[in-house]
């Protein structure tokens, strides 16, 4: 898809440097660079970026609202690259519509961040060009080896070729398997196979087109699966297998060739076919043009910090920090989220009146960064596994009325899933602006103590009289609403 775009090794140490250049660690740079002023250097380990390749994703107003901050122009060319959700709709494998939901309900009236479907490559290729056209250094064949933290509080970045970069600071945007956690974190967590194995692929020039994303699951075959577009004649479909530990073989993940995927989605058609599923769900998988076969792994147990080293100068992003799992589709959006904060925390903590970049505060920016993701992609994942079990009951003929008369009520009040609303509805720099505000009173407050000594200390008497006063005010402001002039006595 492109060249590197790597120059000289400068001598002097790098302010930012990012190891991947993903979805999140380009998107992270891009952001740095707008809101801070700030060029970013990111080393990525592939040796260039295939277009054709991979399956597709689905992004929602809470990732696309970050990549909008950035550049507006930026998020129509990611919007163009892909394809609008018009409903959500679930299923029965038979075709039998459950419920369906407007999608425009996540974007609670901002119709720019509707939700689209868009292939892996396509995304990454439009991140990559806005990325090198805003000056970002991009460096290829860069895998990380090591990290070392130094006593002066840099950092320096090893890679696989023999070179190394020196930072002040280093964010690991390097995904599930990321190196950066390996050498920072050691074995304080891993990664454990959840059970579910699932076939993903895409199909071009489908009879059946999808306008939305559809929920189809099987008490026959056991099985649920996914629809959704990606662009125009084209659409991604997932198939989630519940595989045991004892029969995965994590050797058989990855890219399939041409031929592979063609052979299983053809078997795959017939079993579903047996089982009696609808043929708009067997379609897709006679045009498929490429197909992924994935295990889905979870952090176990999940990281209870993201920042490491003296000073924590190394810091984890994106999916490094916190492998997801697919069902409510917010994956990359974490990461994304992950971006935006920890760049509009530089931008409020670690750049002066002047636009001079300083880490006296970067302490800070980490310890808020922490406070706010931490809970919030935990959050998420769990909300993803219980949405994710749900559809795995939809699968128990016993429990499946249930479950649908369940989602029918929740449509009826919410307009969609409430589950939905967790991950869409969140603006990242309103969470970072709460969190900065109590940080500036803290400051506003320790200030003062400083010249007024004992200011803010009241005795335990005062306390209750300071409280007993305000009741008693209270209680007269209540009369005099009520009564319509003074206040009984």
């Amino acid at each position: 898809m492109a060249k590197d775009q790597s120059t000289s090794v400068k001598q002097e140490p790098a302010k930012i440097v990012i190891a991947g250049g993903g979805i999140v660690g380009l998107i992270f740079a891009m952001a740095v660079k707008r809101h801070c002023g700030i060029t970013c250097e990111i080393y990525e380990k592939a040796t260039k970026f295939y277009d054709e390749v991979g399956a597709a994703l689905g992004m929602y107003p809470n990732g696309l609202r970050v990549i909008r901050d950035i550049d507006p122009d930026l998020l129509r060319k990611i919007q163009e690259a892909g394809a609008p959700y018009v409903y959500r709709r679930w299923e029965r494998h038979d075709g039998t519509e459950i419920a369906a939901a407007k999608e425009d309900e996540l974007t609670e009236g901002d119709w720019e961040l509707s939700s689209i479907g868009i292939r892996r490559w396509k995304l990454q290729k439009v991140l990559f060009q806005a990325a090198v056209g805003m000056g970002i250094p991009f460096h290829f064949c860069k895998a990380t080896k090591d990290v070392v933290v130094r006593d002066d509080g840099l950092v320096d970045v090893l890679f696989e070729d023999g070179s190394q970069r020196t930072t002040q600071l280093l964010f690991g945007c390097d995904g599930s398997h990321s190196k950066v956690r390996e050498v920072v974190a050691g074995d304080a967590t891993s990664l454990e196979y959840t059970g579910v194995t699932c076939l993903m692929g895409i199909a071009e020039n489908c009879p059946v087109q999808q306008e939305g994303i559809s929920f189809p699951s099987s008490h026959t075959t056991g099985c649920h699966s996914v629809y959704f577009p990606t662009g125009p004649n084209e659409q991604c479909f997932q198939v989630h297998w519940p595989i045991p530990v004892e029969q995965a073989n994590s050797g058989n993940w990855g890219n399939l060739t041409d031929t592979m995927s063609k052979q299983e989605c053809q078997a795959l058609a017939k079993r579903l076919e047996q089982d009696g599923w609808h043929p708009r769900f067997i379609e897709p998988l006679h045009h498929v043009t490429h197909a992924v076969r994935v295990g889905f792994a979870l952090m176990k147990p999940r990281l209870k910090k993201w920042a490491y080293g003296k000073n924590k100068r190394v810091v984890l992003v994106g999916d490094a920090a916190h492998p997801p799992v697919p069902y409510i589709g917010q994956g990359a959006q974490m990461g994304i989220e992950d971006a935006g904060t920890m760049a509009w925390l530089l931008k409020k903590l670690c750049v002066d009146y002047k636009g001079k970049f300083t880490l006296n505060k970067f302490d800070k920016a980490v310890e808020i960064y922490e406070k706010i993701r931490i809970p919030r992609t935990g959050h998420i994942l769990d909300c993803s596994k219980e949405l994710g079990k749900m559809q795995e009951l939809r699968e128990d003929l016993s429990a499946r009325e249930d479950l649908e008369l369940m989602i029918q009520g929740e449509l009826m009040m919410n307009g969609t899933l409430p589950v939905m609303f967790q991950g869409a509805s969140h603006h990242y720099r309103m969470s970072a602006d709460k969190e900065l505000r109590k940080f500036e009173l803290e400051e506003e407050r320790n200030a003062i103590s400083a010249y007024m000594p004992g200011v803010f200390e009241l005795s335990d008497a005062e306390c209750k009289r300071d409280a007993k006063k305000e009741e008693e005010e209270m209680r007269l402001a209540f009369e005099a609403m009520m009564y319509g002039g003074a206040p009984c006595q």
